[in-house]
């Protein structure tokens, strides 16, 4: 056997074995290439989708808290327009009955009675145009330079009660102080003036006024006013909306 012809073809077999790994190899490696671009690609998108979670996280964290402080300002608002109101309501019952009482005369500068207001008996008598609860009518009546109504006798009761005309109207009596012992706004009692007009229901099979009647209002009935029933009094909630009557002294 030709020694050189067997070591020539074991050569060309390890040549041929190396060219064979060789091209595995790079076969290999061209399969692993695509998945590693693809994880690398995946780990890039699963940190950009992290830190746009994040940010989306702690915008919305900011429009929570921006929209907590609006609604917290609105309700502030909302409550101070409330208070507005009631002050405006105020301001508007005055202005009006400010406009009937102290407008001047141009014939005279001394007049017995406010213009607007009624004289009777040396008195001065002004029946509201505008609606109040008792604090709010009591308290408009002193701007005006007066209070609210106070009855001495029968032959005033009567008065009040014709121009009344059967329409409420608040006068200043009211048992807030202690339940049951009536007194005006000038601090008398009812056993001071000893007039007394309470509307009576006994005809009727019905309790007398006051009733201290607690369906519309749990805290009671403590203000006192002329009845549109026959010009008596009732009592009624102090919250009640409705006319007044003030009264002043009149002027020499």
């Amino acid at each position: 056997m030709d020694m050189d012809n067997i070591y020539g073809n074991v050569c060309a077999d390890n040549t041929e074995s190396n060219k064979g790994s060789q091209a595995t190899m790079k076969a290999t490696t061209k399969a692993l290439i695509p998945p590693l671009i693809i994880g690398v690609i995946l780990l890039f998108g699963v940190a950009v989708l992290g830190t746009l979670t994040h940010k989306y996280a702690s915008k919305l964290s900011d429009e929570q808290k921006k929209f907590a402080l609006l609604d917290a300002q609105y309700n502030n608002v909302s409550a101070d327009l409330n208070i507005t109101d009631i002050k405006f309501g105020l301001l508007d019952a005055q202005y009006r009955d400010l406009l009937a009482t102290r407008k001047t005369s141009t014939e005279s500068s001394c007049r017995a009675c406010p213009e607007g207001w009624m004289h009777h008996k040396g008195k001065c008598y002004l029946f509201s145009s505008s609606k109040l609860n008792w604090e709010g009518s009591r308290d408009h009546c002193i701007t005006l330079g007066g209070h609210l109504a106070i009855v001495n006798n029968q032959e005033e009761q009567h008065f009040l009660a014709a121009q009344a005309n059967r329409v409420s109207h608040w006068i200043g009596l009211n048992d807030l102080a202690v339940e049951g012992q009536w007194r005006w706004v000038d601090n008398k009692s009812l056993n001071e003036t000893g007039a007394v007009f309470w509307f009576n229901r006994s005809h009727l099979y019905e309790t007398d006024e006051p009733d201290n009647w607690k369906k519309k209002d749990p805290s009671g009935e403590n203000c006192a006013s002329i009845s549109h029933h026959n010009g008596d009094w009732q009592d009624n909630s102090c919250k009640t909306i409705q006319k007044f009557v003030c009264e002043t002294l009149a002027s020499s």
